[in-house]
């Protein structure tokens, strides 16, 4: 008997190390302002571009003068529009996050148990 808990053992600890190592997957690093301008002088097209910076999550919080540089430099419209949408997207959520933690987390009907005060 003391064998057979042995190998429910091995089994056990086997499962606890390889069944989260499956599910642990790695981003790839983002793309970098000047690894962009390299990409578009190097003829990538822009939807590869594009793809390659959504694949890392990454957000581009450029100023109107950097994104102009951008464009004298021959980065594509496309790209150029994606990585700005990227900073707008990324404000949008933080400021919804923020909104949300200001919310008193009352969800019922307005009443004496309410959030509203009686006067």
């Amino acid at each position: 008997m003391p064998a057979f808990y042995r190998y429910v053992f091995l089994c056990f600890s086997v499962l606890i190390v390889v069944i989260p190592t499956g599910c642990a997957t790695t981003r790839p690093s983002p793309l970098t302002v000047s690894q962009v301008v390299d990409l578009s002088k190097e003829g990538v097209p822009s939807g590869e571009i594009i793809n390659r910076m959504k694949e890392s999550r990454a957000s581009y919080p450029l100023e109107a003068s950097q994104l102009a540089r951008l464009k004298e430099q021959g980065v594509s419209d496309p790209v150029i529009d994606y990585m700005q949408q990227t900073y707008l997207t990324e404000a949008r959520r933080e400021q919804e996050l923020q909104d949300r933690a200001l919310w008193p987390g009352y969800w019922g009907p307005p009443g004496p148990w309410g959030p509203y005060d009686r006067e």
